[in-house]
């Protein structure tokens, strides 16, 4: 694991080297999209821990209301055990011992005052008990409603970020959309851009053979047909047909889908790549054992980083259109060796 860890972050360096012979405009886009990601990350992972704790929180509260009852319970108790204590008083232990003319009523009303005594006892530290169980939970209870309102401090700040973020993301794509490129330009540019991922995909390759890691799940090739799809949507291209619009789309499958929507792994495997790659945007890839991979690109965040093991229909990421990408959604490919596969012949 740690030397695959290694040889993709070398990769990384390698790529990012690549990637700033791009353009200033192209460079600003990475930075702002890889930001994006990282405050929805940062977003849902605190929305995921506030519904955890308000969970908790009303787990305490009605712990706290069982502990209430239960004392009102005892103190009622405690007072009939009193009542009797203070009748039994009338004829305490002392004068108990000189009434000697019934030795047997006298046993009989000692062996009663014992038991009046030990019970009193008992209930009382019961009632301490309780008492001490409710105090925790109560400073359970403020101790969470302190954690939640800073949560939600947090998470306004962190959603005025992301706001603020998006806006310079669309000045920058306005900016991108404003430059004059021609038809065999964009083509052009979508010819290097295939080739840097192509590089990357082959020495993912060679890093996954190298760590020789197994993936231990079932094996890919017996799900052909019958993948799940990674979201809902429909698919705006036709695979190894290049069209001006997607022209990165050739060696796979743009799904449509609206901004954030949910991107799961469609097999169960583990996390190879996961970073911003120029002309796909923000990308994750899966390996899924015996040279099988699944790329998804474009996305609006990632939420898995390398080494990450992954299980099928796990959440990956978020869609959108991330590298400069017009329409919202998904790109998706599927590998074997390198080289791209139908996802028709193999999502069910």
């Amino acid at each position: 694991m740690l030397q695959l860890k290694d040889d993709i972050s070398v990769l990384q360096t390698w790529l990012n080297k690549a990637q700033n012979q791009a353009s200033q405009l192209q460079k600003q886009l990475r930075k702002h999209e890889q930001k994006v990601s990282q405050l929805t990350k940062n977003i849902k992972q605190n929305q995921h821990a506030s519904q955890q704790s308000s969970q908790r929180m009303e787990k305490l509260q009605t712990q706290a209301s069982h502990l209430q009852d239960g004392l009102a319970d005892q103190e009622q108790q405690l007072a009939n055990q009193l009542k009797r204590q203070y009748q039994q008083g009338q004829n305490p232990a002392g004068n108990l011992l000189l009434n000697l003319n019934n030795p047997a009523s006298l046993a009989r009303n000692m062996a009663y005052y014992q038991y009046l005594n030990q019970a009193s006892a008992e209930q009382m530290a019961a009632y301490r008990q309780t008492l001490e169980t409710l105090a925790q939970v109560q400073q359970q209870q403020a101790d969470l409603s302190l954690s939640l309102q800073l949560k939600a401090e947090q998470l306004k700040l962190q959603t005025s970020q992301l706001q603020q973020t998006k806006q310079k993301l669309a000045h920058n794509l306005s900016q991108l959309k404003n430059q004059q490129v021609s038809k065999a330009q964009r083509l052009s540019t979508a010819k290097v851009d295939q080739q840097q991922a192509q590089e990357l995909l082959d020495q993912i390759q060679i890093a996954i053979a190298k760590a020789n890691i197994k993936v231990a799940h079932q094996p890919f090739i017996d799900a052909k047909g019958h993948l799940p799809w990674p979201l809902k949507g429909t698919v705006l291209n036709r695979f190894g047909v290049t069209q001006s619009n997607y022209p990165l789309s050739q060696q796979g499958w743009l799904i449509s889908a609206k901004e954030g929507t949910d991107v799961v792994a469609v097999h169960g495997g583990q996390v190879v790549f996961s970073d911003w790659l120029k002309g796909y945007g923000l990308v994750i890839i899966l390996d899924h054992g015996d040279d099988f991979l699944s790329l998804y690109g474009q996305n609006q965040a990632l939420y898995l980083s390398v080494g990450d093991p992954v299980s099928a229909q796990q959440l990956i990421a978020s869609s959108g259109k991330s590298g400069g990408n017009a329409q919202t959604g998904l790109y998706f490919s599927l590998r074997k060796q390198g080289q791209p596969l139908n996802p028709k012949h193999w999502l069910q």
